[in-house]
Formats: structure tokens, C-alpha cells, sequence
């Protein structure tokens, strides 16, 4: 089987400009007539099932993977099936269940540790603005635990994403302060179900510095916007608050429901490494996540930046008080330089979006 040419066709492999060295199977058993295995490309841990030409199938076969090699945890046993896909995704593959009471995400690339999409769920149940975890699947390789898939309450709604698109003729100002609301309310849960603190900005300017420099690695593109990129980060003064975050927010990241919006996918930026997505960050880079997606949804529609300004606006006052404008502009300018080297390696059509905005914030 030549999984190696078919993986670079799935939208979970987020390589896809880097050329795979080797491919080795580190678990598999049989699962019907095709293959359940861990394979490891360049490194780098996923979780495929694969038919004998080494094509992932897993979308055609949940219920026979099931929950995957791990162990079931959860008050109830892994959901009957069957099951239809929810869409494309970025990073994971979901499917809802027949009863649409439930919906089932397969973690695709692994990392040791506790998923922080199930770890921070987990402990925010009552929030009402998440869908609660209803199980989650762990399996041991290496001696360290890997999450393999969970189980959430299945939400019906409106990708926010796709609202707004629709309403870029119009106004979205209203869905902006609903999702600002909504955002408060997650960040204020999480901070009562995890330690915060409250740290010195140069420790986060600090991280932002470093985490240029390895977005310089992944895209030696942005090696012009250093120096200026830095000296934003260096003049930041004070102190921040820090708790447990989202960590990977965008519209694409909510649902409309008939009242309210609610946030999904907690993972965190998938490019960064599961230890850091687990730390705490400042929620200002929460907000700077939605208000970089607003200025990516009126950019792929032609809109106004009256549009824009009126949508950032509302959101920020339905999120309430800023601490800190300046550091609020300057996780904007490290999504947008984020945002850079993502579409070089995933969209490089989308790329002139994000370059544009970091040209505009250094100006």
C-alpha cells in the first residue's frame, strides 16, 4: 500500500509542502476488510484506517472503528451508529450520529497528553455555550497516553462562518456582540474551572518573539516583518491575566443555534504542540482569533471596511472590558503572521489575505 500518496490529499495533513522521508506503521489491527493503524510520517503521529491501495476509509467505517484501540471512558457506551461525516474539516474527522443526538470527532494527528478539546469540556459542563463531552477514548503507545476520539452533545446550528459571508451586504453586528457574549462566558467558565494568574506582558512578548521565530522556520517569508514585529512586542508594558483559553478561535469555531452561539473545538492551534496549547495564554488572544476572521470574511467577499469596523465593535462590546488595547493589537498581529505561514502549507491561494493585514498592522 502507498499511504504516503494519498495522504497528502487529506485535508487533516497539514504538511503538505514538506516531502514525507517515511512512512512507518507503528499500530495496526484488522478492522473489517480494511486496516486501523498509527502511522507515523516524518515524525509526526496520525490515525487512519486505510483500504489495501492505503487510501484512509475511515469516514466509510465508523462504526466498525468504533473507539479506535483506546479504551471507552464516559457515562454511557460509544454511540450506535450509523453515522454521516459532518463536512471537511481542517485537522479532525467528525460524524453524527443517526439520531442526531450525537457527534463523534477521530483525532487524526496524535500527541501525548490529554486532548484539551476533552480536557477542557470536561470540566465546563454546565456552560452554556459548549456541547458537553458525553465520552472519550485513550490508548497507550510509547508509554504515554494519546486521545483517539470523543463524543459531544450534537448541536444543531449555523456555521458562524457561513453566516457571516451571507451578511456582508448587510450587517452582522448583531451576531458579532452574540458571539462576544458568548466568548466571555467560556473564558469566564474556564477560569473558574482552572488556576489563573497574573503575569508579568514581557513574559508573553517573550513567547510571541519565539513563536516568530519558529513561524519564520515554517514560512521564510515573514523574515521581512521581523524586526518591526518585534519592536511591538518589545515596547508591550504592565502585567496580563492568564487562564486556560480556547486557543484556536474563529467564526469557523461556532455554531448559531435559534438563541445563542456556541463554541466548538477546543484544540488549540493545531501547528503548535499539544504541551503549549495546554498552558495558560491571555484570552486577548481569543478575541484577536474573531476579529482576524471578521477581517478574513470581508476580504473573501469584497466587503467594506465599514463591515469590518462595525462587526469588531460590536464584538468587543458584547465581550465586555479590554485590559489591554496594545496587547490586544499585538496577538492580532501574531494571528495574522500565524495566518501566513498556515496558508503557504495548507491554501497558498488565501495567502495575500493575511499578508495584507500584517503589512497594514506594522504600517
Amino acid at each position: 500500500m502507498s499511504i504516503a500518496q494519498h495522504i497528502i490529499t487529506e485535508r487533516f495533513y497539514g504538511a503538505k509542502s514538506h516531502t514525507i522521508d517515511n512512512v512507518d506503521i507503528v499500530l495496526s489491527q484488522p478492522c473489517g476488510n480494511n486496516t486501523l493503524a498509527i502511522v507515523r510520517i516524518n515524525n509526526a503521529y496520525y490515525q487512519l484506517l486505510v483500504d489495501d491501495d492505503g487510501k484512509d476509509v475511515l469516514g466509510d467505517h465508523v462504526s466498525e472503528v468504533g473507539a479506535s484501540f483506546g479504551t471507552w471512558s464516559g457515562n454511557s457506551a460509544f454511540p450506535t451508529g450509523p453515522f454521516h461525516e459532518l463536512g471537511s474539516e481542517q485537522s479532525n474527522s467528525s460524524f453524527i450520529s443517526a439520531d442526531n443526538q450525537v457527534i463523534v470527532k477521530y483525532f487524526r494527528k496524535l500527541e501525548a497528553g490529554l486532548n484539551p478539546d476533552v480536557e477542557l469540556l470536561s470540566k465546563i459542563s454546565d456552560c452554556p455555550n459548549i456541547a458537553p463531552v458525553l465520552g472519550f477514548s485513550e490508548a497507550q503507545l510509547h508509554g504515554h497516553d494519546y486521545t483517539l476520539v470523543m463524543a459531544q452533545q450534537f448541536i444543531p446550528g449555523d456555521n458562524a462562518w457561513k453566516h457571516a459571508l451571507r451578511t456582508t451586504a448587510t450587517s452582522f453586528a448583531a451576531d458579532a456582540e452574540k458571539i462576544g457574549q458568548a466568548t466571555h462566558n467560556v473564558h469566564a467558565a474556564l477560569s473558574e474551572a482552572f488556576p489563573t494568574a497574573v503575569v508579568p506582558v514581557d513574559n508573553l512578548a517573550a513567547a510571541l518573539i519565539a513563536r516568530l521565530d519558529l513561524l519564520i522556520a515554517q514560512a521564510p517569508e515573514l523574515k521581512q516583518f521581523k524586526q518591526p514585529a518585534i519592536e511591538i512586542y518589545q515596547a508591550l508594558e504592565g502585567n496580563a491575566r492568564i487562564q486556560r483559553i480556547h486557543g484556536d478561535l474563529h467564526l469557523g469555531q461556532l455554531l448559531k443555534t435559534a438563541e445563542d452561539y456556541v463554541l466548538i473545538d477546543f484544540e488549540g492551534e493545531p501547528a503548535r504542540p499539544l504541551a503549549q496549547r495546554r498552558l495558560p495564554d491571555s484570552p486577548l488572544r481569543d478575541l484577536a482569533g474573531i476579529i482576524r476572521s471578521i477581517d478574513y470574511a470581508a476580504n473573501l467577499d469584497g466587503s467594506h471596511d465599514q463591515w469590518v469596523t462595525e462587526a469588531t465593535a460590536f464584538f468587543l462590546a458584547g465581550y465586555g472590558s479590554i485590559d489591554d488595547q496594545e496587547l490586544l493589537n499585538a496577538y492580532i498581529l501574531d494571528k495574522a503572521l500565524y495566518e501566513v505561514a498556515y496558508e503557504i502549507n495548507n491554501r497558498p491561494d488565501w495567502v495575500n489575505i493575511p499578508l495584507e493585514a500584517v503589512e497594514k498592522l506594522l504600517d
